[in-house]
């Protein structure tokens, strides 16, 4: 009897891993068509916001239902876009310094946000709003063969002041296309992971010495598998593990748990590194995590994935995932629908 009931705990515990679950199928509403922000999510109201189809689309988290609303507007959104939860507002538009525009949450109407000037070195940098002072920031970016690791800011009157200088020193690396993660909701951070860039930015580099390289069209970029914290009211940057971190095995989208200090890595791709002998296209149903001060690398997070299809990441390309603090769960928005795993 003794066995009996020692092997059933055993096999109960082996087989007691979480399980993600289909929230709301892609019947509901088409995700492929659809443009996520890592930080367009009101965390109080639970609501994660996305473009596509000429609509904006309000994901209610707590009731698993989405709204959505016609865009009153024949601009298009641009590059990247970012919540002011506050203002009840969406901030767009093409990269760095060029023109932005808000869109009312509630009336999807359109109002113009900053002035425009031409700009050719900020393509692709990442949106995020200063909740401290009120203002509309980018980081990073691509022009004129050369990456950036710059923060600026807009003051109004179409005055951008850089707030971090885009300087040689891998603090961070210099990319572009992040996706900026939420922090902590009452500390001033946001958290840079990982991409495709060099300390230097310069695009004709035909070598990345201490990691791996992928190519580009005149050289090479490192995958930079990092970790950074970015404080946008001292806009300061700090290492948190990495850069060529090996525990990061996969290029994927981040999401941070604050109940516990720690970043998750949620589904991702291995990239085409030169030198491979094979190319890995498929999309890779797995999570990473990092708890911050206490592990000194990324480790697998044992999750059930009956269900999910087994796909390449092209058919994902679109994906994003969240930290749901109400329910202590990740939230992860794939091609067949949006899916939840709760953590404890």
């Amino acid at each position: 009897m003794r066995v009996l009931i020692l092997s059933f705990l055993l096999f109960t515990t082996l087989n007691g891993k979480p399980q993600w679950k289909l929230r709301i199928p892609d019947s509901s509403f088409s995700i492929q068509h659809l443009q996520f922000s890592t930080n367009a999510y009101d965390r109080e109201n639970n609501i994660v916001y996305a473009f596509g189809r000429n609509h904006l689309f309000a994901i209610h988290l707590d009731t698993y239902h989405v709204d959505s609303l016609a865009w009153k507007s024949t601009i298009p959104l641009g590059d990247r876009f970012t919540l002011d939860k506050v203002g009840k507002r969406i901030l767009f538009g093409l990269g760095g310094k060029e023109v932005k525009y808000a869109v009312d949450i509630n009336t999807c109407e359109v109002t113009p946000y900053s002035n425009h000037r031409e700009d050719e070195e900020s393509h692709y940098a990442a949106l995020y709003w200063n909740d401290r002072n009120q203002s509309l920031g980018y980081f990073g970016g691509y022009g004129f063969y050369s990456l950036k690791n710059w923060a600026v800011e807009y003051e109004g009157n179409g005055n951008w002041v850089t707030v971090h200088p885009n300087i040689d020193n891998c603090n961070p690396p210099k990319r572009s296309h992040s996706n900026l993660i939420l922090g902590h909701p009452d500390k001033p951070h946001l958290y840079v992971l990982s991409g495709f860039g060099s300390c230097s930015g310069n695009q004709l580099e035909q070598e990345c010495p201490d990691g791996k390289a992928i190519r580009n069209d005149l050289g090479v970029w490192c995958w930079l598998r990092d970790l950074f914290l970015f404080d946008y009211e001292q806009h300061t940057f700090k290492k948190i593990i990495g850069p060529h971190e090996e525990s990061i095995d996969m290029e994927g989208i981040g999401a941070y748990d604050y109940h516990t200090n720690a970043i998750y890595i949620v589904g991702g791709r291995s990239p085409h590194i030169i030198g491979n002998k094979s190319v890995d296209d498929s999309f890779q149903n797995k999570v990473l995590r990092l708890r911050i001060g206490k592990d000194r690398a990324f480790k697998n997070v044992q999750a059930g994935t009956k269900g999910m299809k087994q796909t390449t990441w092209y058919e994902q390309y679109n994906y994003c995932a969240f930290y749901n603090p109400k329910r202590k769960s990740l939230i992860w928005f794939r091609s067949e629908g949006m899916w939840e795993l709760l953590l404890r």
